[in-house]
């Protein structure tokens, strides 16, 4: 069906903060909020806040669970709406990671359990539609400028991840998207760094044959704190 494939092509800027706070050698827990918006014209598209904890039973490997509470505006920045549809979002994540010479890689599998609030036209409606998702990320990092007391340091970073519906309610769109990453990280001062990016993210949607390519500029802020001794 590729001859009825329809690209829209869109830009959004993203700007996030994300606290990581290490419980104990062994538990952390990361708390991060987001807000996205359209640049073209100018409308916020989502804004979510998420946390989970984490548990490394040995060095390199960790499990992650966490909620997400999300508010997605309409796909289509052109739509008059200001309806915000509510989302609630549980994820189960496994990570390894290992280096190859001076570059740190990192795997990280997920399943997403998502409760999208039902809507009508452009209203709510009672019940959540319920959406299964699982992805793969391959993420790399490698320091560009070492500084003389390592804490100004910066680090290129890059990922890939493709995520897919796995829910037996899914019809069409089983490919749900693919999410490239690129981006430096400066590290301001000791517990906090600043990272700018670029996103590209080519997503089907539910009709499955309209697909959005999205190119986002991302702006993030990371706070990191040890809570033991």
């Amino acid at each position: 069906q590729d001859f009825q494939k329809e690209v829209i092509r869109q830009s959004l800027a993203v700007a996030s903060f994300s606290s990581d706070l290490e419980l104990s050698p062994k538990w952390t827990l990361n708390v991060e909020v987001q807000e996205r918006i359209y640049t073209d014209p100018v409308r916020q598209s989502q804004m979510f806040c998420k946390s989970q904890l984490g548990f490394e039973p040995f060095q390199n490997f960790n499990f992650r669970n966490g909620i997400a509470y999300y508010l997605n505006s309409p796909g289509d920045p052109e739509f008059s709406s200001s309806l915000k549809v509510p989302e609630i979002r549980l994820n189960h994540d496994l990570g390894y990671s290992h280096n190859l010479r001076s570059i740190h890689l990192s795997h990280r599998y997920r399943m997403e359990e998502r409760f999208i609030h039902k809507k009508q036209d452009d209203s709510l409606i009672d019940g959540y539609r319920f959406v299964e998702r699982i992805s793969y990320m391959l993420a790399l990092e490698c320091k560009l400028i070492n500084s003389k007391d390592h804490n100004h340091d910066i680090y290129l970073k890059l990922s890939d991840g493709i995520y897919v519906n796995t829910h037996k309610g899914i019809l069409i769109n089983s490919f749900d998207q693919n999410r490239f990453y690129a981006g430096l990280n400066y590290q301001l001062v000791k517990n906090l760094t600043v990272e700018l990016g670029y996103i590209n993210l080519y997503q089907q949607r539910i009709s499955g044959v309209e697909y959005l390519n999205r190119n986002i500029a991302s702006l993030g802020i990371n706070h990191s704190l040890k809570l033991y001794h």
